[in-house]
């Protein structure tokens, strides 16, 4: 009998802990993006957070229209999707804040073209 409890407590802490090294951005998200000179304007992104830490959603803004395919870990996360507009393929990296937000860069062609903060809507 001690051995089910003991092995039941360890099997709860694991799972509490995994709960916590891996932060979820899953869901809708409003991104204000701001691209330097080239401009600025808002996203609607919907990310859902999948096994083996890949992650899937959709992208609709003034760049693209379209799936996104991307990875997480922790509380960081990277997706791109290809723009039409643009005729290139668009990162976004960002790391999900204590406050509930997100921030981080948006990368086209290796470089850093701006930066972007989200929030999740209710």
């Amino acid at each position: 009998m001690r051995i089910i409890i003991r092995n039941a407590l360890v099997l709860l802490t694991f799972s509490l802990f995994a709960q916590l090294a891996s932060a979820d951005v899953s869901g809708d998200w409003t991104f204000a993006v701001s691209l330097g000179d080239a401009g600025a304007g808002n996203a609607e992104i919907t990310m859902a957070q999948e096994a083996e830490g890949k992650m899937s959603g959709s992208y609709a803004g003034q760049l693209a229209n379209g799936p996104i395919a991307g990875t997480y870990e922790g509380d960081n996360f990277e997706f791109a999707f290809s723009s039409d507009a643009l005729g290139v393929d668009i990162t976004y990296r960002g790391e999900l804040e204590d406050d509930g937000t997100v921030k981080g860069s948006v990368i086209v062609q290796g470089n850093s073209m701006g930066t972007f903060t989200g929030k999740k809507k209710m």
